[in-house]
């Protein structure tokens, strides 16, 4: 039986189709892209730098991941810098791999305003000791934009040149950290649920198949993953605990507005986005028949092998078509 998919008006399908672009991480083949290469000057921050034909972008690492805890020094502690990018990391999401496997890359360092790091100092027994630490809270992101945006860590910024949409690819560490997406011209926290569309994996929770499939055993997509509170709690969550989620995030995004994605108190994990330009507008509801051999398989436009029940730009029997 054929399937049916709507898709964008006919004229506007192919213009869709045309203007979406990619960048990923990973080569085809899996290995690291050959830009992942850390500054040689510690004390400063590696920058990957990449394009497509509409979005500039950046992905940043350190140089900061931590102080030394002792005496004050004109002030401050020490600085333990650290700049460094961590091999491609795979996850499977399926045995046979018709599901893509998710690459991604981490940097150092959690994203802050390191301007605003302060010092406290270590009390045993209520006893002060002369030693102290590093006071992270008040450099952390807030929400509302009022601590800035970070200066150092680890965050990814993408920059349209026109009007469109976005999904980034990210490797939450624990999905009880926050995930944000902020608008750099006034550095407030785009909504998840709302603004920002969460899909994808959640560790432990695992497709319901039968046994033998090549999916079971591995986390189930969700193409819906609500915020987990409201705004002045949790609601930049998407997962539980310290279960990793392997997550895109998904927002309408505007032309020369520069958007940043990170973690609270934690190093993202970037696999890469895809922006289509427009933003999706003009849906029609057109029905177009699927391809000539429904049962060929599916693939993304980076090539990856897809299930049957992917979403998105899609190519089968050579031919692109959009699933939604």
């Amino acid at each position: 039986m054929k399937k049916i998919f709507t898709l964008v008006s006919v004229a506007l399908a192919a213009m869709t189709v045309n203007a979406q672009e990619s960048w990923y991480v990973n080569n085809e083949d899996g290995t690291l892209k050959a830009e992942y290469v850390a500054n040689s000057d510690a004390s400063q921050a590696s920058v990957v730098e990449f394009s497509t034909t509409n979005v500039k972008g950046t992905h940043v690492s350190g140089p900061v991941a931590g102080y030394t805890d002792g005496e004050l020094v004109d002030g401050k502690l020490e600085a333990k810098y650290d700049n460094s990018w961590s091999n491609i990391n795979k996850k499977d999401l399926s045995s046979d791999g018709s599901v893509a496997p998710f690459y991604y890359v981490q940097g150092k360092g959690n994203p802050v305003n390191i301007e605003k790091v302060t010092w406290e100092e270590i009390v045993t027994d209520d006893v002060p000791t002369g030693v102290y630490r590093a006071y992270w809270e008040d450099a952390y992101y807030s929400p509302d934009g009022t601590n800035g945006l970070p200066t150092n860590g680890t965050y990814v910024t993408l920059t349209p040149a026109v009007n469109g949409t976005l999904k980034v690819g990210v490797w939450i560490n624990k999905g009880s950290r926050d995930v944000y997406v902020v608008k750099g011209s006034d550095m407030k926290a785009l909504t998840l649920g709302t603004d920002v569309i969460a899909s994808g994996y959640i560790n432990g929770q695992n497709n319901e198949v039968e046994e033998g499939s090549p999916l079971a055993g591995y986390p189930m997509y969700q193409e819906n993953i609500p915020a987990k509170g409201t705004e002045g709690s949790d609601a930049y969550v998407v997962g539980t605990g310290s279960a990793v989620v392997w997550a895109y995030l998904t927002f309408a995004a505007t032309a020369n507005e520069t958007y940043y994605i990170f973690n609270k108190n934690t190093q993202i994990g970037f696999s890469g986005f895809e922006f289509t330009a427009g933003g999706g507008a003009g849906i029609a509801g057109v029905e177009v028949e699927s391809q000539d051999d429904p049962n060929a398989p599916i693939y993304n436009l980076a090539g990856q092998r897809v299930s049957k029940d992917a979403k998105g730009i899609l190519i089968q029997n050579g031919k692109k078509f959009i699933r939604k």
